[in-house]
């Protein structure tokens, strides 16, 4: 009974998570030691970009990328998304690939329901560096 009640709590609190979705299209990124990436920003966004540069060495010349993409400001028009709307659509969204050779290798992505910061990009790319090795 003892572990049926932990396990309860442990998949609660994962459940309540914050953090986005995370897609892995390449399982040997998971153990492969990147030793640069490449910071592509679209579209492009300076705060966004020296967010980042804070937060890594970026090079220019690396065959790793990170590519971040985003919208704010997203609204639906439409009548027929009256429910979703009351409970809250996303008006915003932010995504991060690593790429290496034009092949998708790792996406972060996270819908959001108010304008991205730099707090959500910070977060995001702490997701990365948690299940990457660089």
């Amino acid at each position: 009974m003892k572990h049926i009640l932990v396990t309860f709590i442990f998949l609660f609190f994962i459940g309540c998570s914050d953090d986005g979705d995370v897609y892995i299209t390449d399982q040997k990124i998971l153990t492969t030691h990147i030793e640069c990436m490449k910071l592509v920003v679209f579209p492009p966004n300076k705060e966004i970009e020296s967010t980042l540069q804070s937060l890594y060495q970026f090079q220019d010349n690396c065959t790793y990328e990170l590519i971040i993409s985003y919208k704010t400001g997203i609204v639906c028009n439409s009548n027929q998304n009256f429910d979703k709307k009351v409970g809250g659509l996303p008006s915003s969204y932010l995504r991060m690939e690593i790429k290496k050779s034009n092949k998708l290798l790792y996406t972060y992505y996270k819908d959001l329901k108010e304008e991205l910061s730099q707090k959500d990009v910070k977060n995001g790319f702490e997701v990365i560096q948690d299940d990457l090795d660089f």
